[in-house]
């Protein structure tokens, strides 16, 4: 019943947002929320701004908002609800950073290696489509666009859907699962699927389990904020500084990860990974409960104040 609910309540703020763009959206920019799909690195700059914009908007009320709301209403900790607590050792969240980054070059020559596959006409179209929105936000002339971008793309992605799929999701499926395995694989396939990038699948995928272990390793979700912020930001950084360095943009041009750079990648992520075994700090086997016997100790003599 609280799953339903809270996946009613997800549905209820993206329903708004919709209503929010279409109502507005003309009015405040002069374009049409049909143009928004169609954007591509050709599109007028003020509708790509736009665009961005309301990317941004989307994601926070798709995945920031309903998760927010359902810890205030249904818990009386919402932060431990979502394991926003501090990491239990200091060092956990410099070594998801280093993680992620060292799985990063594998993960992009994985997305390189499904984009050699023919999944048929219509699929590659909508790839092309998805592409071109994506290369569209990275025309970054200023400062100003980076940082409009790097908010949308990576922050906000990072805080929402961490606290989306890890935060509420995972927990849920822990409550079915006697180990992490179902529960990490449940929301990593969830979590690629709602990208929605049909070549990306694969890595996203396992993106999503490196990021919901780096979860259960720490008992801290802003640890996998952390890993979840360096990874998109690092690309977004690198498309912006590839703008006026020739290296990075001929590196960037070639589309292709070097060998040697996926290597010394999974140098980096094997001893990050045995670092963050050996200094972990890992969710309690009663972390998925609705309220632990100390949070019910401190409870109000009911329940009140408290949705569920």
């Amino acid at each position: 019943m609280q799953l339903l609910l809270f996946l009613l309540m997800a549905f209820t703020f993206m329903s708004s947002v919709g209503a929010i763009i279409f109502g507005v959206f003309t009015k405040l920019t002069g374009f049409l929320p049909a143009q928004l799909a169609g954007i591509h690195p050709g599109s007028p700059a003020a509708l790509i701004k736009a665009t961005i914009v309301v990317q941004g908007v989307q994601n926070m009320f798709v995945y920031m908002l309903p998760a927010l709301t359902f810890a205030y209403l249904a818990h009386p900790e919402p932060a431990a609800y979502l394991g926003l607590r501090k990491p239990g050792k200091s060092i956990q969240i410099l070594l998801a950073v280093l993680l992620m980054t060292g799985a990063m070059p594998m993960l992009i020559m994985i997305e390189n290696w499904m984009g050699l596959i023919n999944f048929g006409k219509d699929i590659k179209a909508a790839q092309a489509a998805n592409d071109n929105v994506f290369k569209a936000f990275l025309q970054m002339n200023s400062f100003v666009d980076f940082l409009r971008v790097f908010v949308v793309v990576a922050i906000i992605p990072a805080i929402g859907e961490e606290l989306f799929f890890r935060g509420v999701l995972m927990r849920f499926a822990r409550k079915r699962s006697r180990t992490m395995v179902f529960p990490i694989m449940f929301t990593a396939v969830v979590f690629s699927y709602s990208h929605a990038n049909i070549y990306g699948y694969l890595s996203i995928f396992l993106a999503g389990v490196l990021l919901a272990v780096i979860y259960n390793l720490t008992g801290s979700i802003w640890c996998s904020i952390a890993g979840h912020l360096f990874f998109n930001g690092t690309q977004i950084t690198l498309h912006y500084l590839g703008g006026t360095d020739g290296a990075v943009k001929t590196f960037l041009d070639n589309n292709t990860v070097p060998y040697s750079i996926v290597a010394a990648g999974a140098l980096l992520f094997g001893a990050s990974l045995y670092l963050l075994i050996r200094y972990r700090t890992p969710l309690p086997p009663n972390w998925s409960d609705d309220f632990t016997p100390d949070e019910l100790s401190r409870l109000p003599g009911s329940n009140t104040g408290n949705l569920f």
